[in-house]
Formats: structure tokens, C-alpha cells, sequence
């Protein structure tokens, strides 16, 4: 009678280690969120996607009046972004034109890709795993694994005292690396003084507030649209709709769906002509595209999520005859 018993209090005592594991990671990532807004930190990381390698200094102020931080990338084209709280400026030398695309540099890393993390963390197990050392420093592993197969992994290792994230890497189902961010050197808590934070750089300046950059659901164009999405990955709602018109004028409407981490953008292009458009699968680093021909419109989708993942959306699609 009592080795049965003593299997049960086996099993519940591993069922409590694991729990409480998953507490200590959840615990782990919401203090490194908070880290990276509020400590001081000047250093320099890499992103590397497949064989591209791009270098950034960031110079990062948390004080009373908020955060300062300041970006430049080191190779590549020059420029400069410099973020006091929402405010965001971007800088090109002379003579360049400075570009529309308001993706932050390093693609926020640290802090606002900790932040999409956070709020994408119920469709991830989260686990602690080894100890290393990443640009001097001792860190600690968590691994976010995702519920299912329709979105990417992250390896995070998160500096043991302060809680900084130093190293965060994209993988695949396979555990293999799609995308790299990793400080090589970074400076904490130390006085970071006004003229670091200056921009240095001379040129055409574009400016925006962050928060008017968020997607947003235009209903009135979103309850006439004749298109509806019956599958998406536990977690993706949409998040942004418009109407506009393509290059060569035809009539495009776009979807943007979202789990707060990961994004998938639809696509439906009235058709004028049959050229220059993609049909089945494409991929593009860690973006996955998916074409298709329906009711005379090109449709795409297209995300920084698995193949898998947009080749089922699209197969979802339909369109609703009146």
C-alpha cells in the first residue's frame, strides 16, 4: 500500500519543482523588462539575421524624468535615432533621405522587445535553463518555448544581478538560430552625462511620437470589407486594418493580426495585371511570405512567423459573395 502513495508524492513533488521553475522564469522576465527601462547602460550590441551583421551603440538614461536613449548604428548606412520617452528622431547625413520605415534600430532590443515579449508570455512555457557568461558578465538562461508550432522561440540569457538582457536569440522548431541580438560590451548604472546623448551626426531629420505608430482598426473600412480570416494561432486578434491603393493603383486592403510578439500582415490586392506577384511559399530570413489568386485579387500573407504558419492563414481566407 504505500509504494503507490510514495509514487503519487514522488510525482507531486516533481509537479511542484516544475511549477514553481516556471514562476522563478516568469518572475526572471518581467524583472528584466523593468531593468532595461530602468537602469542606465551604455554599450555596444550586434544583430545578426543569416549572414548580415549589423552593429549598434545604444546609450540608454532612466532618471526622473524618464528615459533618453540614444542609437548609432557602427556599420552600414549611418544613422542615428535618438528617443526621449515617445518622442523618436531619426537622423541621416547629408545628402540621404531619411526613410519611412519607423522600425526602431536593433529592432528595440533591449527594452521594447522585452516589453512585446511580456505581453505575448501566455502563449509561452517558460523555463530556466543553463548559466553562461555573455559579454563579461554572469547570465542566466530562460527559454521561451512556444504552445504550438505557428510562432518562433527565444533564448534570453539575463544578467544574474541587475537583470539586464544581454543576449536574446530567435530559433526555429529545430532550436536553431534565425536571428541574433547580443551585447559585446555594455557599461550598467554608470552617470551617463547630457552630451552623450546629443546627436552627433549632421543631416535630415524625421521625427514621430511611437505610440501614433501603433496599428490601428479602422472599423468602418473593417465591417465593409468583404474578406474574412476563419483560422489564426491561439492569441493573434487583429490589431490594424486599412484601405489604400497599391504602386500601380489598384485597390489594397491590409490586415495586420498580432499575439503582442509576433505580427502577420494580410494582404488583398485587386489583380490589373498577372505579373510580378508571388504564388506558394517564399522566404526572406526569418520572414515567411505565402501567394495566392482569389476572386480576382492577389492575396498575401506574409510574417516573421513559420512557413507553416502563413501557408495555413491563407488557406483560411475566404470571400464573402454579398
Amino acid at each position: 500500500m504505500l509504494k503507490p502513495i510514495s509514487v503519487i508524492l514522488s510525482f507531486c513533488l516533481i509537479l511542484l519543482s516544475i511549477l514553481a521553475q516556471a514562476d522563478d522564469a516568469t518572475l526572471l522576465l518581467e524583472r528584466s523588462d523593468l531593468a532595461a527601462k530602468q537602469l542606465s547602460y551604455n554599450g555596444v550590441f550586434a544583430m545578426q539575421k543569416g549572414e548580415k551583421l549589423q552593429s549598434i551603440r545604444i546609450i540608454h538614461r532612466a532618471d526622473g524624468q524618464g528615459v533618453i536613449e540614444r542609437l548609432i548604428s557602427l556599420n552600414g548606412v549611418e544613422r542615428e535615432f535618438i528617443r526621449t520617452n515617445n518622442m523618436v528622431t531619426c537622423i541621416y547625413p547629408e545628402g540621404k533621405r531619411p526613410q519611412a520605415d519607423r522600425r526602431p534600430l536593433g529592432h528595440g532590443f533591449p527594452s521594447d522587445l522585452l516589453d512585446r515579449m511580456v505581453s505575448a508570455i501566455d502563449y509561452y512555457h517558460l523555463t530556466l535553463g543553463q548559466r553562461g557568461r555573455v559579454a563579461a558578465y554572469q547570465a542566466q538562461e530562460l527559454i521561451m518555448q512556444p504552445i504550438d508550432q505557428y510562432r518562433y522561440g527565444y533564448r534570453l540569457w539575463i544578467e544574474k544581478d541587475t537583470a539586464l538582457l544581454l543576449q536574446a536569440d530567435l530559433i526555429n522548431e529545430n532550436g536553431q538560430v534565425l536571428e541574433k541580438f547580443a551585447f559585446s560590451s555594455v557599461d550598467m548604472n554608470e552617470e551617463i552625462a547630457d552630451l552623450l546623448l546629443q546627436p552627433q551626426m549632421v543631416g535630415n531629420k524625421m521625427s514621430w511620437n511611437r505610440r501614433d505608430t501603433q496599428a490601428t482598426i479602422n472599423d468602418a473600412a473593417k465591417n465593409t470589407s468583404k474578406w474574412k480570416v476563419t483560422w489564426l494561432p491561439e492569441g493573434f486578434e487583429l490589431t490594424g486594418h486599412q484601405n489604400r491603393f497599391a504602386r500601380n493603383g489598384s485597390p489594397l486592403e491590409q490586415r495586420i493580426y498580432s499575439d503582442g510578439l509576433s505580427s502577420v500582415s494580410v494582404f488583398m490586392e485587386k489583380i490589373r495585371a498577372l505579373h510580378g506577384h508571388l504564388k506558394g511559399g517564399s522566404k526572406m530570413g526569418t520572414v515567411n511570405a505565402y501567394g495566392s489568386i482569389m476572386n480576382a485579387h492577389f492575396v498575401t500573407v506574409v510574417g516573421e512567423v513559420p512557413a507553416k504558419t502563413v501557408e495555413k492563414i491563407s488557406s483560411a481566407i475566404q470571400y464573402i459573395e454579398e
